[in-house]
């Protein structure tokens, strides 16, 4: 079971007395001068801690001796102490079953220095695994960009999860009732999370991380509803759609990709996401619908170009050189009223480009009769023509990538990501044009 690790900075300030609550959670606190004692006793309310889990307190050397200890405060002008426990006293009376831990002699963070030396003690606080509670509401003015920061970075080398970043509002208390709102920034982090995930899908085509925080926001509305909340059901099936088109893309399901069903079934969803239940999805959700705009919801050639181009700017070189390679073949059966899965008919296509390309003799066509009356009539196809120097072009780079450039002279990378972006807009351009694909 991961342990729970509650990491909060102590100030210096004499801190007055107040009930901190979370009208979400139906929780008032004890009146209490210190937002640690709030918080503990709030986590605890909501979730279970055990012996194994633990509270780390930050300590200045200043916080130390004014609030860690008791007395440390002295009544203003004077040398006369203030008798009130210090938070050490505080905790070690509500008997939490963890271990309450101080980690003292943190730096003030003056300088660049000082604040990189926080954040590497803070870091080295937490282990693999862990589920972080951060209580930011004392210390340093950069905290927040700093647990922001730390956070995903522990995320990413500590596989932890931060499960609240709450922060005590004691300077919006209710005057009549004394009481503050405890207020959860978690959703910061999350942001982040959904800006990292959304980058990564459309920059590169990855959706992975965009899968997993819409299962890890959505499962436990599912389960809760047995599967009757609308919204939750077609935003999951959104994001399956949108997964079955991206495969179709990442492995080259061609047939998939010209038949259009998987985009069909995408645009449907889309359309029925009257309401998104994940704020930070809506602008992501329109930017998804955005990207797959020029697809067709049926059998269509132009899905296979508009496949291609999708891939070269996620930054799939390869996939994008295969299937438009591959469509410029079925264009050509589609023209002639081919079928576009058969092998015998789609090798006729090729060897027509190179008959055509390098003006083979017919005497010389290396083809069976069925074939060489194919390849006669397709001679003739605009289409071929129009497409061949594209195909050429093609066929020596995929050839070059998928033999790993393992040939005297290799492309450069320049070369093949380069000569890939001209032949797509060429192919574009035609298309816009009504060149071809009318």
């Amino acid at each position: 079971m991961a342990r729970k690790v509650f990491i909060s900075v102590l100030g210096y300030s004499n801190y007055g007395k107040c009930f901190y609550t979370r009208l979400s959670d139906n929780f008032k606190s004890d009146e209490v001068r210190y937002v640690q004692e709030a918080t503990l006793q709030y986590l605890m309310s909501i979730s279970e801690w055990t012996t194994d889990d633990c509270a780390y307190i930050l300590l200045t050397k200043g916080a130390e001796q004014k609030n860690w200890i008791d007395n440390g405060h002295c009544e203003y002008g004077t040398n006369v102490s203030i008798q009130q426990p210090g938070l050490a006293s505080v905790l070690e009376t509500r008997h939490f079953p963890f271990s309450i831990i101080p980690v003292k002699d943190i730096p003030d963070g003056n300088d660049e220095k000082e604040i990189w030396t926080i954040f590497e003690r803070v870091f080295s606080l937490i282990q693999e695994g862990d589920e972080i509670y951060f209580d930011l509401t004392h210390g340093f003015r950069y905290l927040p960009m700093l647990i922001l920061v730390l956070g995903n970075y522990s995320k990413l080398l500590k596989n932890v999860v931060v499960k609240s970043i709450t922060y005590g509002n004691y300077e919006a208390r209710n005057k009549e009732t004394n009481e503050a709102p405890l207020i959860d920034l978690l959703s910061l982090s999350n942001l982040q999370d959904w800006t990292s995930a959304s980058a990564s899908f459309l920059r590169n085509g990855n959706l992975s991380m965009l899968k997993y925080l819409c299962k890890q926001n959505l499962d436990p509305i599912l389960k809760e509803t047995k599967g009757s909340d609308l919204n939750a059901k077609t935003l999951s099936q959104y994001m399956n759609a949108l997964e079955k088109v991206v495969d179709d893309m990442n492995i080259c399901r061609g047939v998939s990709i010209l038949k259009g069903d998987n985009i069909k079934n995408l645009l449907e969803c889309s359309n029925r996401l009257s309401a998104v239940i994940i704020e930070p999805m809506k602008p992501i959700v329109d930017c998804l619908k955005s990207s797959f705009a020029n697809f067709m919801p049926s059998m269509n050639i132009k899905n296979g170009y508009f496949a291609a181009k999708w891939c070269f700017e996620n930054q799939l070189y390869q996939q994008s050189l295969t299937i438009l390679h591959e469509t410029i073949i079925s264009h050509i059966c589609e023209s002639e009223g081919l079928c576009i899965t058969d092998e015998r008919e789609r090798e006729a296509v090729n060897k027509s480009f190179y008959i055509f390309i390098n003006g083979v003799e017919k005497e010389k066509w290396d083809c069976d009769e069925k074939q060489a009356q194919l390849i006669e009539k397709m001679l003739h196809n605009s289409c071929i023509k129009v497409l061949a120097s594209t195909f050429m072009v093609t066929t020596n780079l995929r050839n070059d990538y998928n033999h790993a450039g393992m040939r005297s002279c290799p492309t450069k990378r320049t070369g093949l990501i380069n000569n890939l972006r001209e032949r797509l807009d060429i192919i574009l351009s035609m298309i816009e044009n009504k060149e071809i694909c009318s």
